[in-house]
């Protein structure tokens, strides 16, 4: 198959599974928002995103490393040691949980148990990640796609029977980790299925799982410095805020996160194929073309989100969050340099250049702490939005700027007639 051929099949997969995850997503986010109070959707969602910004760091950007080993045909060896270490990560990271929930600021006794009980997630989440990192770095984009698109019907399926029996933060904590351990266990058969004696070749090696820690440090930094930048306006909104404030921002980001779909397919199926890219100009043009083809799709994105934010709100949240609409309004600007960042980010991670990204997300990470810092008790979410706009469209323009010293920093791989070959094995 084609490399044209195969992008397209797998970001149709993709495209499929991540609409109906959505939409899946979207019904539980109807369920809760109509279910728990402003307040308690607020709680519900710095939790979540605790325990987001706890699977990115316990991943330790083991899971990108793990797909572009694959990718590039090295096989499943390093999985072994890519589970340790997610699982010794996870356990700290659930202890340091456990100690800190009661000193947070602004959050009441059962969100404070509901955020311990849902740090245990993390476990099944370790298996979950490097079970699906096979799969992407196999290309098995379809087995992936009903993967993620089986486990989010699930979830609904909880949700909705929850709801009708009446729902409170602990049970839905409770519920959130059997879900995942679920996820986990389909995950492993999955990859059972799809490669033949995948289990045959797990091999414990505590000196092999060094060796991937000392690896993963440099991707480790790109990831916990992205997720921290993603998640950090919700936290302090939930911290510096209140949780009102972090419910009607959190309504506004799950809307901008369903119209992000489409660009989530894309650069899933982009990143393992730019790994393994063999033709040099056809290669090319079809990342140009994904390029422009990304752009455009942003574009009408956000002329959509903007001028249908009021309806939006209002049908899927109700009346209680009108707050939302302006938030969204702001926040639908976001996704046109959120396109140039992601891709760019891609582009860099299979280039090998860590120290650029690092550079640009710590700045990234400072001016929106500040921007937040400022605008937040002085207009709550609407501040929290404008900070986000601010601090993604700094790093479009930093990210560019790289780009435009270096145009079309094409990976290694697409020049095979010009030297050495392209080693992904090592990003540092």
């Amino acid at each position: 198959m084609s490399l044209f051929a195969r992008l397209t099949h797998n970001s149709l997969w993709l495209l499929f599974a991540r609409v109906g995850a959505q939409v899946s997503s979207v019904l539980v986010i109807y369920l809760l928002a109509r279910r728990l109070s402003v307040t308690g959707f607020g709680e519900y969602s710095f939790i979540v995103a605790t325990i987001m910004i706890g699977n990115t760091l316990t991943t330790f950007g083991s899971d990108m490393y793990l797909i572009r080993e694959i990718a590039a045909n090295a096989g499943f060896f390093r999985l072994p040691s890519a589970l340790i270490l997610q699982l010794f990560l996870s356990c700290v990271y659930i202890g340091v949980i456990s100690w800190l929930a009661p000193h947070f600021p602004n959050q009441h006794p059962e969100s404070i148990l509901a955020l311990r009980i849902y740090s245990f997630a993390l476990i099944p989440l370790a298996f979950f990640t490097t079970f699906t990192s096979a799969l992407r770095g196999g290309q098995k984009m379809a087995s992936y796609a009903s993967l993620n698109l089986l486990t989010s019907v699930v979830q609904v399926v909880a949700i909705y029977t929850l709801v009708q029996r009446g729902t409170d933060l602990i049970r839905l904590a409770y519920v959130s980790v059997g879900i995942q351990i679920a996820g986990a266990v389909t995950a492993g058969i999955t990859c059972a299925v799809n490669f033949p004696n995948f289990w045959k070749n797990f091999r414990f090696s505590f000196v092999a799982t060094i060796d991937l820690l000392i690896a993963c440090i440099p991707i480790a930094l790109i990831a916990s410095l992205g997720i921290l930048y993603q998640k950090l306006s919700i936290t302090m909104l939930s911290l510096v805020g209140s949780a009102s404030m972090a419910g009607w921002f959190s309504a506004a980001t799950r809307v901008i996160e369903a119209a992000r779909i489409g660009h989530i397919s894309i650069l899933t199926a982009i990143y393992p194929a730019m790994a393994n890219a063999k033709e040099k100009q056809d290669s090319l043009e079809i990342f140009k073309i994904s390029w422009i083809l990304l752009l455009v799709v942003s574009g009408a994105a956000t002329l959509l989100v903007f001028f249908l934010a009021r309806p939006i709100v209002n049908i899927f949240f109700g009346m209680e969050y009108q707050t939302s609409i302006s938030i969204l309004r702001i926040l639908s600007f976001t996704i046109i340099p959120y396109t140039i960042n992601s891709y760019l980010t891609l582009e860099l991670l299979v280039e090998k250049e860590a120290k650029t990204l690092i550079q640009v997300l710590l700045v990234s990470l400072i001016m929106l702490s500040l921007f937040n810092l400022w605008l937040i008790p002085r207009a709550g979410g609407i501040g929290a939005s404008w900070s986000f706009l601010i601090a993604e469209s700094i790093q479009a323009f930093l990210l560019f700027g790289h780009w435009k010293l270096y145009p079309f920093h094409v990976p290694k791989s697409f020049f095979p007639d010009k030297g050495a070959s392209n080693e992904l094995s090592n990003l540092s």
